[in-house]
């Protein structure tokens, strides 16, 4: 979302004949939830992954399908094939979901512009969620509670153990979920994560760890004049793996102090578009901070839309047409469940009796799923091949494509 910006929509030199989306990354499940969403709102949506079949192609709410070059691994191919699909397509609206093709398409807003809209912050604006550090100190600036952190050069043990305490945190700045995060014991595992997770992007944060007290999420969209248009706030119930990761099973529930917290970071950073704020809550103390914040659409997309506030709409319609009309209630107590993670989930715990007695009970006690659906079977079956495909690239060492 740029300087084009005009009465709270976006303007696109390119002026469509069609309601058409082109929706990227539909092997994600989030994605998924975006292309049934906009389909049965009337909306044409194509389907772009990666892959030669995903979910979100075998959706009977997508029209068309179309593969890609991998953004992780060939960004400028994607960009030209990016490029070029939109020229040629009468696109009125590209949608990235994963931060795959968040970031790459977020710095080539200018090449992209003049074919369609593209519903993001501008990058350097958008870096203050992609780059923890930023996040961090975007928080303290708005006076928002955080996890007591050291930004260091080099991994000083023995100061971060004076000023933080044990366990230390230590996590890269840039990433998603679990991936670069390190929480270490002595100061052996110290350095060597320190080391591992010293990206292009600068030296890692190193954090206080926060004991588990429960962890909660805000899930917001904005319009393109800074109005709130959406939230919905979720607390998790499970998560993939034992130590964190993707949820797995979730609720919506009431919290407005939690709500006044992250709309009060939101509107610091004078946000645009959708965002996720993730707090956990400090075991010992009972209040929740912040961990990081999520410039996209989130995983568990699927709860937002389930309990009444239809997230990518909200965005077509503000990004394309600026006249979004605002859902700012929502049911509490609605939950949903990713079953494939679950799967996974008990083929990485340690404790695997629990696991199993949580999968089955929780079985009979459900709003929903994520990705399974009666009115469109088909997505599941291509997720249950992502997923195997994505098992089969980690233990070959491949570069897996993210299915959170």
């Amino acid at each position: 979302m740029t300087d084009t910006e005009r009465d709270g929509r976006l303007e696109s030199k390119h002026q469509p004949t069609t309601d058409r989306v082109l929706v990227l990354d539909a092997h994600c499940r989030y994605a998924l939830t975006a292309i049934r969403s906009l389909g049965r709102r009337g909306v044409e949506v194509v389907a772009g992954s990666p892959l030669h079949r995903s979910a979100g192609a075998l959706s009977k709410y997508a029209a068309e399908a179309r593969r890609y070059p991998s953004p992780q691994q060939h960004r400028e191919e994607f960009l030209a094939w990016l490029e070029t699909e939109l020229r040629e397509g009468d696109y009125r609206m590209v949608l990235p979901v994963a931060e795959a093709t968040v970031r790459p398409v977020s710095e080539a807003q200018e090449r992209l512009e003049p074919y369609t809209v593209v519903p993001l912050l501008p990058y350097e604006r958008l870096l203050v969620a992609l780059d923890k550090s930023r996040t961090i100190r975007a928080a303290q600036a708005a006076g928002v509670a955080h996890p007591k952190t050291l930004f260091l050069d080099s991994p000083a043990y023995d100061r971060a153990v004076e000023e933080l305490g044990r366990p230390l945190v230590v996590k890269a700045r840039q990433g998603s979920s679990r991936a670069g995060v390190y929480v270490c014991e002595n100061r052996a595992t110290f350095e060597e994560a320190f080391e591992a997770a010293y990206t292009p992007a600068g030296a890692p944060l190193v954090q206080e760890y926060v004991p588990d007290g429960g962890e909660r999420g805000v899930y917001t969209v904005y319009g393109c004049d800074g109005a709130l248009l959406g939230l919905t706030i979720q607390h998790r119930l499970r998560s993939s793996h034992d130590d964190g990761g993707a949820s797995t099973y979730r609720e919506t529930v009431d919290d407005p102090k939690l709500q006044q917290t992250a709309r009060r970071l939101l509107d610091h950073l004078e946000w645009r578009g959708v965002a996720m704020v993730e707090f956990r809550v400090d075991a010992r103390t009972g209040e929740p901070k912040l961990m990081e914040i999520n410039p996209r659409l989130w995983g568990s997309l699927a709860l937002t839309v389930e309990a009444g506030v239809d997230v990518p709409h909200l965005l077509y319609r503000t990004a394309c047409f600026g006249d979004a009309e605002p859902t700012l209630t929502y049911d509490a107590g609605v939950r949903m469940r990713w079953l494939l993670g679950d799967v996974m989930r008990l083929r990485k715990t340690d404790d695997r009796w629990r696991v199993m007695t949580e999968f089955v009970s929780d079985s009979t006690d459900r709003t929903g799923y994520d990705v399974l659906s009666f009115d469109d079977p088909l997505p599941f079956f291509g997720s249950v091949e992502t997923v195997l495909r994505d098992a089969y690239s980690q233990a070959s060492g491949a570069l897996p494509v993210s299915i959170r």
